[in-house]
């Protein structure tokens, strides 16, 4: 069964004989709406997963050019700082590669447009596991994390990855551009009081906030006080989750299986 360091749980306890073992995953894909979503959502997750010998890529499905008060900086500059911080803020958590998809921020569906270029980028990096946001609102969850763009990136993903990236005959353009079809094992969704994935994140959540704190054009409310930010809004989701399996940090899901 593996140490208990190694062990993902399920359900505020661990399950006999189920458990995830975070060591044989290799292969994520995180896919999120605006530029610092993954930090905030998956960060700790995804600094374990990279500490224990996993490949982690990047889909942001937003250009993010919405996320900003200071109406003296366009939109096109915007968009360029954000895509500037999100990859300072994926260097520090050890990400590989970041596929920008460009749609307009606060106007995102699940279009048959944004679920191809998923796909494309499913069978092209070819995930075990994909992480991704709620696709559905969480009454106990906080409003900001309630986006629009949120969900419809979280349902987009969750039909890309089945039965959309799985079947040959969806998309057979992307054959022509040699990516073939594949199954991907399971998706996470990000969850609160329906959570029946729990990841214990606790020697990460420094690493965590460094990559949050890259995204400098977000953090105005804190007042460059990062020991603010992480108190106030950071720690406190990570310390609810870890209460349920007896760790201080830990960040959880809703697990869909697929295959395997």
């Amino acid at each position: 069964m593996g140490s208990r360091a190694d062990r993902i749980y399920r359900a505020g306890v661990e399950a006999k004989g189920q458990a995830v073992l975070i060591r044989d995953i290799t292969r994520v894909l995180a896919v999120f709406a605006h530029p610092d979503d993954a930090e905030w959502m998956f960060g700790g997750t995804i600094a374990r997963l990279v500490a224990g010998g996993a490949s982690v890529d990047y889909v942001c499905c937003t250009d993010g050019s919405n996320g900003g008060v200071d109406l003296s900086v366009t939109a096109a500059e915007l968009a360029a700082t954000r895509a500037a911080e999100l990859r300072a803020a994926a260097d520090v958590l050890g990400v590989g590669e970041i596929v920008m998809l460009d749609y307009p921020n606060d106007q995102l569906t699940p279009t048959v447009e944004l679920r191809r270029d998923l796909v494309r980028q499913i069978r092209r990096l070819r995930p075990q596991l994909i992480l991704a946001m709620a696709p559905q609102r969480l009454a106990d969850a906080p409003i900001d994390l309630l986006h629009g763009d949120h969900m419809a990136s979280a349902e987009a993903a969750l039909l890309a990855a089945y039965p959309e990236a799985l079947m040959p005959r969806i998309y057979p353009e992307l054959a022509d551009e040699g990516l073939s079809a594949h199954a991907v094992s399971e998706v996470w969704t990000s969850a609160y009081g329906d959570a029946d994935q729990y990841v214990d994140v606790s020697d990460y959540a420094e690493q965590k906030m460094s990559a949050i704190w890259c995204h400098t054009s977000q953090n105005g409310l804190a007042n460059g006080d990062r020991d603010r930010l992480f108190r106030e809004q950071v720690a406190p989701p990570m310390v609810a989750a870890g209460e349920r399996i007896g760790c201080e940090y830990a960040e959880r899901y809703k697990r869909t299986r697929i295959s395997g």
